[in-house]
């Protein structure tokens, strides 16, 4: 339920006074973790380096102030990571939100209903077998393309097959069961395209890919990433209103005027975007959407969807900017795909809400 009245105004408060704290952690955040890895760089250095890259033209620079070794690590390595992470953490996040607003399921996430495999089904197909029907898309720009229908294909099927399993109505069990073949399918898919494939480079490229990783990061593979994503993320702001009266229900929704149908498609469409224009570069890297709107409704006690999208945005770029950053250094030199940390951290999470939900609470 929505908080209404002098409540529901002191609830939106607290969420309003978040963002400012969110905004400096997470400028922070991408300061110091920049400094981490393998090899480490004092913040005071990587706070001077993008300083001057940004604001002084690399005056500083050529004047010898920095070495050239640092400032490689800092603008060309690590900081397009950062960034790429934070496009992450955002899109991710702010997809899980709108799902679970758009279904009424507070397990729903891209990566549950089976958007993110549908998505690496279709990148798996790009890389291991590309389509020379596809003439206008070619290298990237194709494995982002089967990745959007893949996910397309795969959120559709999940909400047709939870809709007809239900008797019309979407169900949380349906929904979820619905989600878990779709995953077994799309999975099964990028298993037999890894079968048929001859090279064995591409093989293991796509195993490590497929469990997650923005080590390839670099700044000629933002643009698509940042586009989706930033796009998708102010769309959804906007229509904060309209999450807000999907959570009362189909019948209520349509009484306030809303478009049920037309409104869940079109929203559906913008989640499968913006997933597969990151997934086509990270691989799958699960649970982000499930676990990030339960933590922000939780530290802004509102479930306002005009608060919670922007509040979900920040808060994922800072968990998969330090999960990053714990990926990249907690072993060495040998890095631990991110995908497996999100979902050491998701997994738990996931069997509690379950367990939760089960008991008849509810945390939309």
């Amino acid at each position: 339920m929505l908080p209404v009245g002098g409540k529901g105004r002191r609830q939106n408060l607290r969420g309003l006074f978040l963002f400012p704290s969110l905004t400096a952690v997470l400028m922070v955040s991408a300061v110091v973790t920049i400094s981490i890895g393998s090899a480490d760089i004092p913040v005071s250095a990587v706070f001077g380096i993008l300083k001057d890259c940004l604001f002084q033209g690399g005056r500083e620079l050529e004047e010898g102030l920095w070495s050239m070794p640092h400032f490689q690590i800092v603008w060309n390595i690590r900081l397009p990571r950062v960034l790429f992470a934070a496009l992450c953490g955002t899109g991710l996040a702010v997809c899980g939100s709108a799902m679970q607003s758009l279904v009424l399921n507070p397990i729903a996430d891209p990566y549950i209903l089976g958007i993110s495999s549908g998505a690496s089904a279709g990148a798996a197909w790009a890389l291991l077998a590309p389509l020379p029907i596809l003439p206008f898309a070619a290298g990237q720009y194709q494995t982002t393309v089967m990745a959007f229908l893949g996910a397309l294909l795969s959120s559709y099927v999940v909400y047709f097959m939870a809709k007809m399993a239900g008797g019309g109505k979407l169900q949380p069990v349906t929904l979820l069961l619905s989600g878990t073949a779709v995953n077994a399918v799309m999975s099964a898919v990028t298993s037999f395209l890894i079968f048929l494939a001859k090279s064995p480079e591409s093989i293991a490229a796509v195993y490590n890919w497929q469990m997650g990783s923005i080590a390839s990061a670099q700044w000629k593979t933002l643009a698509l990433p940042a586009v989706g994503t930033m796009g998708g993320t102010v769309i959804f702001t906007l229509c904060g209103k309209h999450f807000n009266m999907m959570m009362m229900g189909d019948e209520d929704a349509q009484a306030l005027g809303l478009q049920v149908k037309v409104f869940r498609s079109a929203m559906f469409f913008l989640c499968s975007v913006v997933v597969a224009s990151l997934v086509s570069v990270t691989g799958i890297i699960g649970f982000v959407g499930l676990v990030v709107p339960h933590v922000v409704r939780l530290l802004s006690g509102t479930s306002d969807n005009r608060l919670i999208i922007p509040l979900c945005a920040l808060t994922g770029s800072i968990y998969l900017i330090w999960a990053d950053a714990f990926a990249r250094s907690a072993f060495g030199a040998a890095e631990i795909p991110l995908g497996i940390i999100t979902a050491f951290v998701g997994a738990p999470f996931f069997l509690f809400l379950m367990i939760r939900k089960s008991t008849g609470e509810n945390s939309l």
